[in-house]
């Protein structure tokens, strides 16, 4: 063999088995492109009488103290979702989470009367499981520190069930590729 076709080959050898392992030792820097999934919001059982008042708009669903969303897409750090909440009244839609990969945090942003409102936070937001189809991100949710979303959100409900920042439980996010 000549050295030309044994350094060719060699190369070509290190190079398949330096890829997979540039992929798996690259850190993690956003959501994968979405086939499917579902957005989990795990309320804290303390406030199930307020849970009570938020009702589900489809494909969304709530069972017991668990809100689902289906997810409709991910795009670099940015994954939606379909469906909503709603409290009395007024409909919340179409969450969007934006995640922050270095500070490890998220903002939820959902459709309301034509416009986004930030409605949640999430706070240690990181990947859970990241695997060959998909990838979970978890964090703690919170409300949004925005004092007229928070209150708009009590006058609907007709009760101060919210106070801004406050901590609601857990929110975990499923994309499947």
């Amino acid at each position: 063999m000549k050295l030309s076709t044994k350094i060719a080959t060699i190369a070509a050898t290190a190079a398949l088995v330096a890829a997979p392992a540039i992929g798996i030792a690259a850190p993690a820097q956003a959501a994968p492109a979405a086939t499917s999934g579902a957005t989990l919001i795990s309320f804290k059982k303390v406030d199930a009488s307020i849970l009570k008042l938020i009702k589900p708009i489809a494909p969304s669903k709530y069972i017991m103290s668990k809100f689902s969303f289906p997810v409709t897409g991910a795009d670099g750090d940015v994954v939606t979702n379909s469906g909503g909440m709603k409290l009395g009244m007024v409909s919340y839609t179409n969450p969007v989470i934006t995640i922050n990969v270095p500070k490890k945090t998220a903002k939820i942003t959902m459709t309301l009367d034509g416009n986004s409102v930030q409605v949640f936070t999430a706070k240690h937001f990181k990947i859970k499981a990241d695997g060959v189809d998909g990838v979970v991100w978890q964090g703690d949710l919170r409300l949004t520190t925005n004092k007229t979303t928070v209150d708009g959100m009590n006058q609907a409900l007709e009760v101060e069930a919210f106070t801004p920042g406050m901590g609601l439980g857990q929110i975990r996010v499923t994309i499947k590729n």
